[in-house]
């Protein structure tokens, strides 16, 4: 859950309102005028039920107006946010995620360029074989291997993850992944791991959910 503020609540309680949004890539900041069509997706869960020892993936699709030639660095990070809005009355901006370019095409029309991405969140950056650091030390403890885990995804743990020191990893051998061994974490915590809207790693517990 995000904190938001009252006026936000207010809009959003009012049947009149709707959702702005926006998206920020490469720094570049580009409004509804600019953007044709936005989509992010995603789940918690692995598989279409409930379960645990999952590590998703958030999915971005968008499709902007551009000005001219395509300007969008190809290394950008593609930041959407909404609010909400009725008349004159705005809220403030929420962030939805943060995602990354896999792949890109482009197509000049008149006036400008049409730019179609699809991206994914910082979660495939730990599809990478871990071979840790020699300074580290195993058994290590699940919450310091998690926060290990984001430092490398470039990233942190989101500070309401409840990762036990008690519970322990081995060595990683055999060639797992980085996500296996998040796998390995959200499973000992009846939970998965997801990126949250700030780009965080947070580990989701199955408890942790409204019902």
């Amino acid at each position: 859950m995000q904190n938001t503020s009252s006026l936000y609540k207010v809009l959003r309680a009012d049947p009149l309102h709707r959702m702005e949004v926006k998206l920020s890539a490469g720094g570049v900041d580009y409004g509804e005028d600019r953007i044709v069509s936005l989509e992010a997706s995603g789940s918690l869960f692995a598989q279409d039920e409930p379960g645990i020892g999952g590590a998703a993936a958030r999915e971005i699709d968008l499709t902007l107006y551009l000005e001219g030639p395509d300007t969008v660095p190809r290394m950008a990070r593609l930041r959407p946010f909404c609010r909400a809005v009725r008349g004159e009355q705005k809220s403030e901006w929420l962030p939805k995620g943060v995602f990354y370019i896999d792949t890109r095409s482009s197509e000049r029309i008149a006036g400008g360029t049409l730019l179609t991405i699809h991206g994914f969140d910082a979660m495939l950056m730990a599809e990478q074989v871990w071979t840790p650091d020699q300074s580290l030390e195993f058994p290590m403890p699940m919450d310091e291997a998690a926060a290990e885990l984001a430092r490398l995804m470039g990233t942190t743990v989101d500070p309401r993850s409840q990762i036990h020191h008690g519970y322990t990893i081995d060595y990683p051998a055999n060639g797992y992944t980085r996500r296996d061994i998040l796998r390995f974490i959200a499973a000992a915590h009846g939970g998965n791991f997801v990126m949250n809207d700030l780009g965080q790693l947070r580990l989701l517990r199955l408890g942790d959910l409204p019902a």
